[in-house]
């Protein structure tokens, strides 16, 4: 009894494992590396395997020809089941871990790239009061643009917010606000 119990155990284990793979959606991408078939083809015939090997433990299967304790179960148990699975399983996971290390290996790598970009721009920065120039690691100062040019991917381009245009320009800004008074006024 406590035989059949621990059988049954494994191949349950065993059938969660292969539902588990074989019903990851978000590895898309890893589903597609060469190997991946082979690993679900090896834990789906170790399956297989264990299934068969739990008939073997009923006295009334063996009359059947292909379950119960006979040459043919044995057959499928030991070499289909658990030989050609363990070597589909051998053959994937050959195939398969070089692909996830070199992915790894990238992702590692744009981590790196990124958090270099940040670290660029962390921490406090001595700037001007009045002309807004940052002072860098050397001591020498920059305007603003040039310092954040310098360490992120960023392009600045100029224009006047309406607050500074009226205190710049006022004869300006006035002409435009009287433009767009009239308008609005019909």
């Amino acid at each position: 009894m406590v035989d059949i119990t621990l059988e049954v155990m494994r191949a349950l284990i065993v059938g969660a494992v292969l539902v588990f793979l074989a019903r990851q959606n978000r590895w898309h991408s890893l589903r597609e590396v060469k190997g991946w078939r082979y690993i679900v083809g090896g834990f789906a015939l170790i399956f297989f395997g264990m299934l068969v090997d739990i008939t073997d433990n009923f006295d009334s299967l063996n009359r059947f020809v292909v379950i119960g304790d006979t040459e043919w179960e044995s057959f499928l148990e030991k070499v289909v089941g658990y030989l050609f699975g363990f070597l589909l399983l051998a053959i994937g996971f050959w195939q398969w871990l070089p692909k996830i290390v070199e992915h790894d290996r990238q992702v590692r790598e744009k981590l790196q790239q990124a958090t270099a970009t940040v670290k660029a721009l962390e921490g406090l920065l001595p700037i001007c009061a009045n002309c807004k120039k940052i002072r860098d690691d050397q001591g020498s100062w920059q305007h603003i643009e040039l310092y954040i040019s310098r360490r992120a991917e960023v392009d600045f381009t100029h224009g006047i917010c309406p607050d500074c245009e009226r205190s710049l320009y006022p004869e300006f800004a006035a002409t435009k606000d009287g433009q767009r008074e009239d308008a609005a006024s019909p």
